[in-house]
């Protein structure tokens, strides 16, 4: 029976993040000595604009697979949410089927995917718990709105996102302007900001785990 493998999939989300925090950083350092400022700030942008989407998609085949590998190890609270019976320890393959089914899954924010996990994870094989509310949970769902705004450039996502920024107190930006600024109380770049806390909330759930 194949078994899940906590520390590779804790492994490849971290190997992801790094190799994205290194380029990101080439691009930060990049100057186009033949071209504007200007040019070359927009171009970055755009780069990071790219790069929201790759961030997110590095955060969600994690969580994906995290969940499949702590319902590998039990599935009694999933047998109590659905009410089938089914035994306590099936492979991988059978319990990535019985989360992914025919489709795929599409957490709106932190809470969303910790209350999914709550209802199919017993708590002693539940690491999404520790994801911390304040701060991390806030800029990762601040993160994903900037994505469905990107996504879509639709009225709604704009006016979510514009949300974002006034709590904030500053005027609506495109994201990649936003992001590649500076944060005034850290001196960091915004998207690293961003970035750490979703690393931050991989090692809350690692240490959980002991991993």
């Amino acid at each position: 029976m194949r078994k899940s493998s906590l520390k590779k999939t804790f492994g490849f989300f971290r190997e992801w993040t790094n190799w994205d925090i290194d380029f990101l950083n080439k691009v930060y350092n990049t100057h186009r000595m033949k071209d504007s400022h200007k040019e070359s700030r927009k171009e970055k942008e755009q780069i990071v604009e790219a790069f929201v989407f790759k961030i997110c998609a590095n955060w969600e085949v994690f969580t994906e697979d995290l969940l499949i590998d702590c319902l590998n190890k039990d599935t009694m609270q999933f047998a109590n949410h659905t009410g089938f019976r089914i035994p306590k320890h099936l492979s991988r393959d059978v319990c990535k089927a019985m989360i992914v089914g025919v489709g795929y899954i599409d957490f709106k924010n932190v809470s969303h995917l910790k209350g999914f996990a709550k209802k199919i994870l017993v708590p002693d094989n539940n690491p999404f718990k520790e994801i911390c509310q304040k701060p991390t949970s806030d800029k990762i769902d601040e993160f994903y709105t900037m994505r469905n705004y990107l996504a879509h450039y639709s009225y709604a996502a704009a006016r979510k996102l514009e949300g974002v920024y006034k709590k904030k107190g500053i005027k609506f930006r495109e994201p990649g302007d936003y992001l590649l600024s500076f944060e005034r109380k850290n001196s960091k770049r915004r998207i690293n900001v961003y970035i750490n806390a979703f690393v931050k909330a991989a090692n809350e759930m690692a240490t959980f785990l002991g991993i």
